[in-house]
């Protein structure tokens, strides 16, 4: 565990800049968490004291955005990156309902669906989920302020601690158990005693999500290169059903435990640096298992034979997989084509010239090789089905063969 947090350089500077204009301004969130267990965060967020537009003020127009009409925050552009920035927030005042709207089913009673009163610092501190997430650092002070009192030593020891009273907290918002049971997967924490009884005994509440922000969660876990660890704690816990009932459905079988395997595989490739952090990808790996088990050869690593009813096979069962979550339909198209080469790879004689310069071949390549990893290792793998050329190789060729076909021109 780090006590000394190293942040990125331009992360200081925005903090450092909104401190500068008059404004109160922390790192926050998953981002310490991350630098305080000596990883990489894969993105910083962060919280203020100024409203939405006293942010855009001190960044001007051009680099600041505001975003969303319930939840505003603002997007600063940072080079290729863009940071998020909210204004901090208090508890809302009234709950479980929305005004103007009827829901067509009851809700909790304490469910929140305005979220939105600007507060202090430690206000916004004691309306967040987790002690482990009300961490908030000054990089330009070099201070870590835990306003619960518990984070800091939750953080050393590894402990999901609900604030407040953990049945009201995933009553308010459910998702806050999907994300509860993402650090038990992610991070290998455990719950203490009274959050553990409640994410346990309340997984159903998650039912009263909003479906698309469900959705938004489920790509965010398949991009994450810890997600094999979060399905199995979703198991764990009874959370499965809910989430992911084919899997869960089919959690003890054989293609569970392949598609597991492939996936722990995925992950370890792109925490290397070796494999692109795809969500299609992700896909086509858990549902190659389930492709094989239903129209299949007969066991893994045989694949199958493609006929006129694969392509209709394969995104059925993707779909299945899925289920409920109404994935982006150019993310299924993608796992959906990933899994229609790869029968393809072991007829090399009739399709390798062709796959080679497919667009999808990339994708269709790193699933080949992971389930070699897993299954087959086969060394001949790696030199019949070579690394793709860099785009910016493969334009450069096509352009210079272009030039080679014009006609000379012939001076009058």
């Amino acid at each position: 565990m780090r006590d000394n947090l190293v942040v990125a350089k331009p992360i200081h500077e925005i903090v450092k800049k909104l401190q500068d204009g008059g404004f109160t301004a922390y790192i926050v969130g998953g981002a310490i968490r991350d630098l305080m267990l000596g990883r990489e965060p894969k993105d910083y967020d962060i919280s203020t004291s100024a409203t939405p537009e006293e942010i855009r003020a001190v960044f001007g127009r051009r680099q600041a955005r505001i975003i969303g009409k319930r939840f505003r925050l603002v997007h600063v552009r940072c080079g290729k990156d863009i940071i998020e920035i909210s204004t901090f927030r208090r508890n809302p005042d009234d709950t479980g309902q929305i005004a103007g709207k009827t829901r067509q089913q009851p809700v909790p009673e304490n469910m929140i669906f305005r979220d939105n009163e600007f507060g202090t610092a430690e206000e916004d501190a004691w309306r967040r989920d987790f002690t482990v997430n009300a961490l908030f650092y000054d990089p330009v002070h070099d201070d870590l302020i835990d306003y619960t009192g518990c984070g800091i030593d939750d953080m050393h020891a590894g402990v999901v601690r609900a604030i407040g009273e953990a049945e009201l907290r995933f009553e308010e918002d459910p998702v806050r158990i999907l994300r509860a049971l993402k650090l038990v997967g992610q991070y290998d924490f455990t719950f203490d005693a009274k959050t553990e009884v409640a994410v346990r005994a309340h997984g159903d509440l998650i039912l009263h999500a909003a479906p698309s922000r469900l959705s938004l969660e489920m790509e965010k876990i398949l991009k994450n290169a810890y997600c094999d660890g979060i399905f199995t704690a979703f198991h764990d816990y009874g959370f499965l059903q809910y989430c992911l009932p084919y899997l869960e459905a089919n959690w003890n079988s054989p293609a569970r435990t392949y598609a597991m395997q492939l996936l722990a595989e995925r992950n370890s490739h792109v925490l290397q640096g070796r494999y692109r952090n795809s969500i299609s990808l992700a896909m086509a790996v858990i549902a190659l298992p389930f492709v094989e088990a239903e129209i299949g050869l007969g066991r893994h690593g045989k694949l199958w034979t493609k006929d006129y009813h694969t392509a209709a096979n394969i995104r059925r069962i993707i779909k299945d997989v899925f289920q409920p979550h109404n994935m982006i339909k150019r993310l299924a198209l993608s796992a959906q084509s990933i899994l229609s080469f790869q029968p393809d790879f072991f007829n090399p004689d009739k399709t390798r010239s062709k796959l080679l310069h497919s667009q999808g071949y990339g994708h269709a390549r790193e699933v080949l090789m992971l389930q070699n990893a897993v299954l087959w290792q086969d060394d001949s793998m790696v030199s019949t089905w070579p690394r793709p050329m860099p785009a910016s190789r493969r334009h450069s060729r096509s352009n210079q063969k272009r030039s080679r076909r014009r006609k000379p021109q012939h001076k009058k």
